[in-house]
């Protein structure tokens, strides 16, 4: 869900910045939309495919650069950086009780 929600959150980003810009906004936001954008998908594909270190690495690649950036910006685009941190505490979450199971399992 934090996957689908940052790709419709950088959409947003995206119409926010043509807004601001009068129509012509710099190439990078694009560029920095396209990548971060197929960064949370590939998060949320490693989310249904149950391989959380990606959950983990995606949500922190994204959270790092840019994520905490955008978290000091008013407004909806204050998402993009929590949902990056929500990403990788589920991805940290995850593993740890991936690595507690096969603990478990190695004790019995």
């Amino acid at each position: 869900m934090c996957a689908l929600a940052l790709v419709v959150q950088w959409i947003q980003f995206v119409r926010e910045v043509f807004a601001a810009a009068s129509g012509t906004p710099a190439a990078g936001a694009f560029v920095v939309a396209l990548v971060f954008t197929g960064l949370a998908l590939s998060g949320g594909v490693a989310a249904v495919r149950d391989v959380p270190v990606v959950v983990a690495l995606a949500g922190g690649l994204s959270l790092i650069p840019v994520g905490l950036y955008l978290m000091l910006f008013p407004g909806s685009i204050r998402w993009i950086g929590l949902l990056d941190a929500g990403m990788l505490v589920i991805g940290v979450v995850l593993t740890r009780s991936e690595r507690d199971g096969q603990d478990e399992a190695r004790r019995a």
